[in-house]
């Protein structure tokens, strides 16, 4: 089954015919003011409910998908339009500069660009916020009056209303005494010192190459099937554990989830990206729209063994270093977790996968009409998607498939796993996101530290240019499905 392309509207979507022609970036969304100097864009899908939208526009040289990635016309990196809260505005003309309203409570926005491996440096301004001039002793009724920024990384799964830190998804560190934050807990890992408006805290994230990323997937994915094997696990074949005083029918399907499971480990690929996404009109506005990454829940089939388990895995060698006014404070975390799938999943209708692939399209106990109203909403959307994920076999479509075939993997990779430098503001606080060597203050210093640092602009830059190339091998795929 394929979703036709959604048709051009000549009368609003800039469609060049000409191959010469340069095509233009989406224009900007209508704003609306919330306080001097800051507004909020009017009529924008937010990345919520672990669903992601990217701006898009016409490409008449996809003759299949009819349409590419592209981004908003800003000259400078910096905070996601969908990619934020709601009650987090963005400074008039830009996008570097976040803040909220007086009387807001943490709110919190992600980086445009996506940090997967190397060394990267990025430096945030803080305009409104930090511990108030002369206020050495400020107690703490008298700290939750004031503005507040946090600076940090986030991954997809984490929580935009919350500041950044707040759950094992996100690192964080406070503008207060340079306090660390990592699933809510608060230590004191850098040296306490008060950071106030005008500082500059520059941040350095080191992660390991991709290949070693891949590697350690792989380990972790053979420990999760090994898991998956073990009788007794989560309900298995005998009359202990999970599985005790269930009857036969109970027992055989439990045992065929974690055959499911094992199939779905078995054909992901953490190396190969798969971007299974539709372009959409909202509000006349073009996006891709996709299914995000969700906050995963501990699996039934644990053992005693904590290989299969993915908070026994860190990222060798990686840290977030923080610089406060080109000084070095110190590492403020270290071996940070991993991304890569499995240990990162897709929003994923298990129960209607999990059947369609027990018994087929229309099968026995999982029927499944013609019509999209009778496929889960994850599933109208994007399973139809003309392109195909290589880890998941598009081969039997919903009215001719049969048993055994996985309709859809949520153990994928859509490029766009990784760390994202985050700004968190409260109570009206202010921060600016600086990712251009040419506005870093102490890039140069950094840089002869590190020789193979580099700014987060030219990530940003490599980011784009993927999404040129991902977006040619989509239609060539779905070119040679037709």
């Amino acid at each position: 089954m394929k979703i036709a392309a959604i048709p051009y509207q000549l009368d609003s979507d800039i469609v060049y015919k000409d191959v010469g022609e340069h095509s233009s970036r989406p224009r900007l969304p209508a704003h609306s003011e919330v306080e001097p100097g800051f507004e909020k864009p009017d009529d924008i899908p937010l990345n919520k409910r672990n669903f992601a939208y990217t701006p898009c526009g016409p490409n008449p040289l996809f003759t299949e998908l009819r349409y590419c990635t592209s981004e908003y016309p800003f000259e400078k990196v910096g905070i996601n339009y969908m990619d934020r809260s709601d009650g987090l505005a963005l400074q008039t003309g830009g996008s570097d500069v976040v803040g909220v309203p007086a009387a807001y409570g943490w709110r919190s926005g992600r980086c445009n660009a996506c940090i997967k491996e190397g060394t990267v440096y990025w430096e945030v301004e803080v305009l409104r916020g930090g511990a108030p001039d002369g206020a050495d002793g400020i107690d703490k009724d008298e700290l939750n009056t004031t503005p507040h920024v946090r600076v940090g990384v986030s991954r997809r799964e984490a929580s935009l209303e919350a500041p950044v830190g707040c759950d094992e998804y996100g690192y964080g560190v406070r503008d207060h005494t340079l306090e660390s934050i990592h699933e809510g807990r608060v230590s004191q890992t850098l040296p306490a010192q008060r950071v106030r408006s005008g500082d500059r805290l520059g941040l350095l994230l080191q992660l390991p190459s991709a290949e070693a990323q891949r590697a350690q997937a792989a380990e972790y994915t053979e420990f999760k099937m090994d898991a998956l094997l073990q009788d007794g696990v989560g309900g298995g074949d005998d009359d202990t554990g999970a599985g005790a005083g269930e009857g036969p029918l109970r027992k055989r399907t439990r045992r065929l989830n974690r055959e499911f499971q094992r199939a779905l480990l078995r054909e992901q690929d953490a190396a190969d990206v798969v971007r299974d996404h539709i372009a959409i009109r909202y509000r006349n506005q073009l996006f891709f729209e996709a299914t995000d990454y969700v906050k995963t829940t501990r699996p039934e089939y644990h053992t005693a063994d904590r290989r299969e388990r993915h908070d026994f895995y860190t990222l060798a060698g990686s840290y977030l270093r923080v610089y406060v006014n080109g000084e070095a404070a110190g590492d403020a975390f270290t071996e940070l977790r991993p991304f890569l799938p499995p240990f990162s999943e897709l929003k994923y209708n298990d129960k209607f996968y999990f059947n369609y692939w027990r018994h087929g399209a229309g099968g026995g106990g999982a029927p499944v009409a013609a019509s999209s109203s009778a496929v889960p909403d994850d599933t109208a959307r994007l399973v139809s998607s003309p392109t195909a994920p290589s880890g998941a076999t598009h081969t039997a479509s919903p009215a001719t498939g049969a048993p055994g075939v996985l309709l859809r993997n949520k153990y994928v990779n859509n490029g766009r796993l990784g760390y994202y430098p985050t700004l968190s503001c409260f109570n009206g606080g202010a921060a600016r996101l600086i990712a251009s060597p040419g506005d870093m203050r102490y890039w140069g210093r950094v840089r002869a530290e590190h020789a193979g640092a580099r700014p987060l602009c030219e990530v940003f830059d490599e980011q784009v240019a993927d999404d040129v190339v991902w977006d040619v091998v989509d239609e060539v795929d779905a070119e040679d499905e037709r």
